[in-house]
């Protein structure tokens, strides 16, 4: 091992000799590839250690007192808010990878406890076959997504549209500080209970959700389980304009009618219908005839959607898609009929509901939305708006791109709008960047080979990411001035600025209180640095 920025070799060999040779990892690809985020952000860690246990991360929180280093959680690498990269030479990525056992599926008394490195992916795969899911049951990046790391992010999607955010289905945690204490929250913290209960007494799970792992290291999770529904229903709908979508999504939203729902712009459709290949609908064909309880009703939904192919969205302007899950199918119809009831009376038109089955036959595709079609960078940013505020969010966001038309259009930066929403009482309203621009790390990491094989590489283009960057910042402080709140708080989004003087003081102190040196992800939530 070589020394880097004054630790010498043999300090991190000893290091791997307490948790396993195979725990530490120090060459350089591994620094870099763990050292950076799909925002761009990027700054080599001095090594990347990979726990196997929870004594293991016990050990590693230990060694980085006495060497006198700080510790960045990484959960699958999915964060595009600087979530886990640290400034400074001194960094240790604590990758989470490892730990990613379903520790206990408890169908009687309904949780599942997983370590913190579970994928949302492996989870499903786990209760499905049990006919059990958790009210909030992953991202669009399950595949390589973690629990730990959305439940320290914060997440929306799947389970979404009734259930709230990742962190509204957390029971309780196991979690390291950094003293190296082992703290449990919820029912759990009293000795001998069971982790059946969040709130006795104050809310210590919700103090450790959301928090950008900036207050302590997440080694388990504890999450409720529901029934899965045997009722399935979907539609899709095009809208003339964005004021009507908006307002059936709130509609539906605040009668909890859809498991999930997400609309897109037309930039955005646009960029979505140019991005699969025919190979990609064939696999997806066959998920939704397997997806079917029988194998006629499966040809049946199979041969609808090879026969709308692509060219039913060719005219679609804004299109919104909503996913049904009820415990029989007539309650699934009946929802899907008053979604049906409340499009209609927004004007839209009924399209074929390719995508909202495709999507829900494969919850956890492969991470190549992590680039354009054309292999283009990728940039979202996001605000969370009470339904109140929703449209005049969206107008003001294409005011913002009206006016830097010109300059986008010069660099080749292309936007499109992504909008779902969350419980009764959250429209979610997410932007995304298209440019020409050299891909990182953990592009090449973990989209598929044969994607990378077939789009253009483009060169470096500093100019173009410097606006994308600039106009990310407008938009913070645009949704800022709105009253947004955020999921994946990071390094980016202005949070601890944000606050009024008394809560900006109460997370400061607890920070200090629970990490007196700075030693856990400094820098995260905007609280002070190592």
């Amino acid at each position: 091992m070589r020394a880097r920025t004054g630790i010498d070799e043999s300090c991190l060999e000893r290091l791997a000799g307490r948790l396993g040779a195979d725990s530490v990892r120090v060459d350089d690809a591994a620094r870099e590839l763990h050292g950076q985020d799909i925002s761009g952000d990027s700054h080599p860690v001095l090594a990347v250690v990979r726990p196997a246990s929870t004594e293991a991360v016990v050990e590693t929180v230990a060694f980085a007192r006495e060497e006198d280093l700080v510790i960045a959680p990484r959960g699958g690498g999915m964060s595009y808010s600087s979530g886990y990269v640290c400034p400074g030479g001194r960094t240790l990525c604590l990758d989470m990878g490892r730990m990613d056992l379903v520790l206990e599926v408890n169908a009687e008394d309904m949780y599942v406890t997983v370590q913190a490195g579970c994928t949302w992916h492996r989870l499903h795969e786990a209760l499905a076959p049990l006919g059990l899911r958790t009210p909030f049951w992953g991202t669009l990046s399950g595949l390589k997504a973690t629990v730990g790391g959305s439940l320290s992010q914060n997440s929306v999607f799947w389970g979404s549209g009734r259930h709230g955010t990742a962190a509204d289905s957390a029971i309780g945690f196991e979690v390291v500080l950094a003293s190296g204490e082992r703290l449990r929250t919820g029912a759990a913290a009293q000795a001998g209970s069971k982790p059946f209960l969040r709130h006795y007494g104050p809310d210590l799970t919700g103090l450790f959700t959301c928090d950008a792992g900036a207050l302590g290291i997440k080694t388990e999770a504890t999450l409720k389980l529901l029934p899965a529904g045997d009722g399935r229903a979907a539609a899709s709908f095009d809208f003339a304009a964005h004021r009507p979508l908006m307002r059936a999504m709130s509609e539906v939203s605040r009668r909890r009618l859809a498991d999930a729902c997400f609309g897109f712009d037309p930039t955005l459709k646009a960029q979505r219908m140019k991005r699969e290949s025919l190979t990609a609908d064939v696999r997806a064909l066959g998920r939704v005839v397997a997806g079917q309880e029988g194998l006629l009703e499966g040809l049946k939904e199979g041969a609808k959607v090879a026969a709308a192919g692509r060219g039913f969205m060719k005219d679609v302007g804004f299109s919104a898609h909503f996913m049904v899950e009820e415990a029989t199918q007539s309650a699934a119809d009946d929802s899907i009929g008053r979604i049906r009831d409340i499009c209609a009376a927004e004007g839209a038109r009924e399209i074929e509901n390719s995508v909202p089955k495709i999507a829900r036959a494969h919850p956890f595709g492969p991470l190549n939305s992590m680039i354009g079609p054309a292999g283009e960078r990728w940039l979202p940013v996001h605000g969370l708006l009470p339904h109140s505020n929703a449209v005049a969010a969206f107008e003001a966001i294409e005011a913002l791109f009206a006016d830097n038309a010109a300059v986008m259009e010069r660099h080749g930066i292309v936007h499109g709008t992504l909008m779902t929403c969350a419980d009764t009482n959250c429209f979610v309203i997410e932007p995304v960047f298209y440019w020409p621009d050299g891909l990182n790390a953990l592009h090449r990491h973990s989209v598929e080979e044969q994607v990378l094989r077939k789009v253009e590489r483009h060169p470096e283009n500093r100019a173009a990411r410097d606006e994308v960057m600039r106009l990310r910042a407008e938009l913070m402080a645009l949704f800022r001035a709105l009253g947004a709140a955020h999921l994946q708080i990071g390094r980016r989004y202005p949070y601890r600025e944000g606050l009024d003087e008394a809560p900006r003081r109460l997370v400061s102190e607890l920070k200090t209180l629970l990490d007196p040196e700075g030693r856990i992800n400094p820098g995260a939530l905007g609280l002070p640095a190592h």
